[in-house]
């Protein structure tokens, strides 16, 4: 068996040789791996600075293995089936079928001796390996143990819809089979949330991915009422109680990662349906580097977070990954010698370091009442998950002068749009001029699918909206083919765009002078704030994302 350093040495050199990373950049890639534990190869995987088949090849190459491109070969379906679905997900092999005698297994990663084992370890006859593309693999997991579960494979005996889940002992084990399979897909699959829905003759189950619903498996109605109910007893809700909504929470280990479920079941007109919400603990994706802020706006906005006092607000709808921004926030300033408490709806990561409070409206905790208490907690640092109301408004405010450093957000969808939201709860203009010190407004954009990336040329309107000129040539632009590896939809994973306004003295002046929210705009553009718009380009500029999806979240229908 090859030594990971071989794997990863030979993977940093086609890097280099490629020009991909610098040795600056590797450096940090190597500290912030080592920081996660995790390999190295991971982390360039996860940053798409390799893909899955480069890094297949190589592993290939260095155990004198057969490389083998799935999308050209069609795996035995009776055979993948042999092997647990729960085995093939977590250590990426699928049993591709039977030559000569020998069984023949595709693996992702030949450096890691535990998945062979796990491999021959299930059968007494040999097996031969052979190496494949992770998302390949996984590509074809999703439709091998799909296709059997759509079948009603291993379902036949599920109880009536009045039986409880752990009716027998079999139905019990088949059920929680099923949902941690559910579960493991999603992560596999780098899903958000799971939608367990109910239809007139199906029980369907989507995900979230990248922001979009996709449907990935369908179950026989009657298995609706023991797979909820297994879903309530994870969660510790009343599995009686099907007419009024409920939420709950609890955790699961997935492919070696812990991860928070938190979950939502409210009755519909066609029978309960439930919403787990994913939140994986691993801390490595909590960093500013990591969220894809620009350099002009991530020192601009590591230098606000520095500061002693005042308030920071984050703006943008739900889902735009406010939270996330605050949490690498306040894990780049989090220190011995500085006392950080929090104020969530709910916690979603437990952080070392940091006091968190969650509100609780049952006990009538909010907001408001929450931070009135822990002000009296000497904080140095505090985080209102949101400002909802006038009164939170004016305590956060408050804080903010009297040496406490305030992170918070609002729903609105431009940055300057903050101040006219806090004029508009009832906060004295001269309040917010004299607390405010930077405003962030976020989006998330779906990015290229470096596995498909492809360069093309802008057409006029493209061009246009651009500002490429018309006799330029040579001009590119990039977007997905599609491939299997993102679901043939052309994008994988996301990246924040920002828009950033600091307020100096002029612009706090226009805020006392309660100025139209247009003129506050144009004059932190003139002063060297950074927009959407720019940001959004930019990235569309680099080949990160498309046009489109700059269009879409920016808003811009009326440039095109």
């Amino acid at each position: 068996m090859i030594a990971a350093e071989a794997a990863e040495h030979r993977i940093v050199s086609k890097l280099l040789s490629e020009e991909t990373v610098t040795l600056v950049a590797l450096s940090t890639l190597r500290r912030e791996a080592e920081l996660a534990g995790l390999p190295l190869t991971e982390i360039l995987l996860e940053r798409d600075l390799i893909s899955d088949a480069d890094t297949a090849q190589i592993f290939a190459d260095l155990a004198g293995l057969r490389f083998l491109d799935l999308s050209r070969r069609n795996p035995s379906h009776a055979w993948a089936l042999t092997l647990p679905e729960n085995i093939a997900r977590r250590k990426h092999c699928l049993l591709f079928g039977e030559v000569s005698g020998q069984l023949v297994a595709a693996i992702a990663d030949s450096v890691d001796p535990s998945v062979q084992a796990a491999v021959t370890s299930r059968f007494e006859r040999p097996v031969q390996f052979v190496v494949s593309p992770r998302y390949q693999i996984t590509e074809a997991i999703n439709d091998i143990y799909g296709s059997a579960r759509q079948k009603g494979a291993r379902l036949r005996s599920l109880p009536p819809v009045s039986q409880s889940v752990e009716t027998t002992s079999d139905t019990g084990l088949n059920m929680i089979e099923q949902f941690d399979s559910i579960i493991d897909e999603a992560v596999d699959r780098r899903a958000s949330d799971i939608h367990l829905e109910q239809e007139d003759d199906r029980m369907r189950v989507r995900l979230r991915i990248d922001g979009r619903l996709i449907e990935v498996r369908a179950y026989p109605p009657e298995t609706a009422a023991p797979l909820l109910s297994r879903v309530k007893v994870l969660a510790t809700m009343d599995i009686t109680e099907r007419r009024q909504p409920q939420d709950g929470r609890f955790s699961h280990r997935s492919f070696d990662q812990e991860i928070d479920v938190r979950v939502a079941v409210i009755p519909t007109d066609r029978g309960e349906r439930a919403t787990l919400r994913l939140l994986s603990q691993d801390r490595s994706r909590l960093t500013l580097e990591h969220l894809g802020m620009g350099t002009e706006i991530r020192q601009a906005f590591e230098r606000l977070i520095h500061r002693p006092h005042g308030i920071i607000l984050l703006t943008g709808p739900t889902g735009s990954g406010k939270s996330t921004t605050l949490y690498a926030a306040l894990q780049c300033i989090n220190s011995v010698d500085k006392h950080i408490i929090t104020i969530e709806d709910p916690v979603e990561y437990h952080m070392g370091g940091i006091n968190q409070v969650a509100v609780d409206a049952e006990f009538g905790v909010s907001f408001a009442v929450a931070l009135r208490s822990i002000l009296r907690h000497d904080p140095d640092v505090i985080m209102v998950g949101e400002i909802r109301d006038e009164e939170t408004a004016h305590l956060a405010l408050e804080a903010s002068l009297t040496g406490h450093l305030v992170f918070a957000t609002l729903h609105t969808n431009s940055a300057v749009g903050a101040v006219t939201r806090l004029l508009d709860m009832g906060s004295e203009p001269y309040l917010v001029a004299s607390a405010l010190i930077g405003v962030m407004a976020q989006r998330l954009v779906r990015k290229i699918c470096i596995n498909c990336r492809r360069p093309y040329e802008p057409n006029e309107t493209e061009r246009r909206i651009m500002g490429i000129p018309p006799d330029r040539t040579g001009a590119e632009l990039f977007r997905g083919a599609g491939c299997s590896r993102c679901l043939r939809s052309g994008y994988y994973d996301r990246v924040g765009v920002y828009e950033y306004v600091p307020f100096d003295s002029s612009l706090s002046q226009l805020v006392m002078q309660k100025a139209a929210t247009e003129d506050m705009e144009a004059h932190a553009t003139e002063h060297g704030a950074i927009t959407l718009r720019d940001d959004a380009y930019g990235k569309v500029r680099e080949g990160l994302t498309t046009l489109e999806e700059a269009l879409r979240v920016t808003r811009l229908e009326g440039i095109v």
